[in-house]
């Protein structure tokens, strides 16, 4: 009886040698080497992930109120809603709410179960009844320059 000697052969060992340095390749170059228009480094959260959008909700509303619009009574609720809801960041004003999650998803699970909102990244903005569709608009403008 012939002893069977199993190898493994060398193109396939080359072929996923390949693919596996060309993903970490990959993998590496799709970090960031900076944090896009504003040159603040990324902070880590309290979980310690890295956050890519530097804007924190009281940045949001500093620019919406240099904007002219409005966002009166500005009051820090992070404490008050973030456990609850998995937010990092919150503030309430009469006019809108900004809150900043420690994920893109987590934003998007947020934005989902409420209404009378607009997600943008790691960001979520709640209108009150009282701001139209047209001056909605016109937050979601500002939120967005600020950060991208």
């Amino acid at each position: 009886m012939a002893t069977e000697v199993f190898r493994v052969p060398t193109t396939s060992l080359r072929s996923r040698l390949v693919v596996a340095t060309l993903c970490a390749m990959a993998v590496t170059g799709c970090a960031p080497s900076e944090t896009g228009p504003h040159s603040a480094p990324a902070r880590p959260n309290p979980g310690g992930v890295a956050i890519f959008n530097n804007r924190s909700a009281e940045d949001l509303i500093a620019a919406i109120q240099s904007s002219g619009l409005p966002a009166p009574n500005p009051r820090n609720d992070t404490a008050g809603n973030c456990p609850a809801v998995g937010c990092i960041d919150k503030v309430d004003t009469d006019t809108v709410s900004i809150m900043k999650f420690p994920t893109t998803g987590k934003a998007e699970l947020y934005a989902g179960s409420t209404q009378h909102c607009f997600q943008i990244a790691d960001v979520v903005v709640t209108f009150a009844p009282t701001v139209s569709p047209s001056q909605q608009q016109q937050y979601e403008k500002v939120v967005t320059r600020e950060i991208q």
